[in-house]
């Protein structure tokens, strides 16, 4: 009787490791298929900016160019001055980053350490903000900035960062109310100010989610076309998607420039990222577990 009842745990056991192991290769490729999902395209991209014309409109794919274009990186660089653009790029993402990270981190440190009277309310018509879509204030925007002379400049794109943005302070706020409230009042018994409090006692210990933002903010004004293509008419302030966009034309109908620019395009926050990665985990991990 009991070597019946061994004999039928042990297979059951069997079984069961049998399932357990059918439902981890089937988990595998599922995540080897999303996987490739992701990667193909990209592969596609940069073997595609060596292509000929004639090899990116054959069919079926050609994936490797048996006449590789390397002069298409020269001449997006060199003779179509891409890299005027990537500096242009570089400098509307830097100012960004600077400024609406510090100032998201400045009202977050209000809202976290601050009871003022209606700050929930406030706070909470501020994350509202974040349901509206960006088009629905795009026309008062452009209407006010064109009053003003600032339609044909970086400052439309630049001077709104100072106000920070709702995600950020969103993000900065509960990973600051995770900090202790007695670190504030030891520091004024010292007799440092709300201020001196904020820049030499918070912000040190807050670096992770800021570049967890910043990090945020850098993409988001990497791959913008929207605003700067309202708003820059100087094809010398162009950004990177906007000289993308000009590279196709009936004048110019090499497809492999296209990709090529795509593809330096994408160093640079494939850069930012790798710099990055261990803060974005880390920073995202302890904001959610504060």
């Amino acid at each position: 009787m009991e070597q019946t009842k061994s004999s039928s745990l042990r297979r059951e056991r069997v079984l069961s490791h049998i399932a357990d192991c059918w439902w981890l290769w089937i988990l595998k490729a599922v995540i080897v298929l999303l996987v490739l999902c992701i990667i193909v395209p990209f592969f596609w991209m940069i073997t595609s900016s060596v292509k000929t014309t004639q090899e990116y409109l054959t069919s079926p794919i050609v994936w490797f160019s048996r006449d590789p274009q390397w002069s298409n990186y020269a001449e997006v660089m060199v003779d179509l001055q891409f890299y005027r653009y990537i500096i242009n790029s570089l400098i509307l993402a830097a100012l960004s980053v600077l400024l609406s990270v510090f100032s998201s981190a400045f009202v977050a440190f209000g809202f976290s350490r601050f009871n003022f009277k209606g700050s929930s309310v406030w706070f909470g018509i501020m994350i509202a903000t974040m349901m509206l879509p960006g088009q629905v204030t795009v026309v008062p925007q452009f209407l006010l900035f064109k009053e003003i002379g600032w339609t044909k400049n970086f400052l439309p794109l630049v001077v709104p960062q100072i106000c920070g943005a709702a995600g950020n302070v969103l993000l900065i706020t509960q990973f600051m109310k995770g900090i202790p409230h007695e670190i504030d009042d030891a520091a004024k018994v010292d007799g440092a100010g709300s201020l001196t409090i904020f820049l030499r006692i918070m912000l040190p210990q807050i670096v992770p989610i800021l570049i967890v933002t910043g990090l945020f903010t850098f993409l988001g004004s990497w791959k913008d076309s929207f605003g700067p293509l309202i708003y820059l008419r100087d094809e010398s302030l162009y950004t990177v998607p906007l000289a993308l966009m000009t590279f196709i034309s009936p004048e110019n109908p090499n497809r492999g420039i296209l990709f090529t620019g795509l593809t330096i395009a994408l160093v640079p926050t494939i850069i930012v990222y790798v710099l990055g990665q261990k803060y974005l985990e880390n920073g995202i991990v302890i904001a959610d577990l504060k």
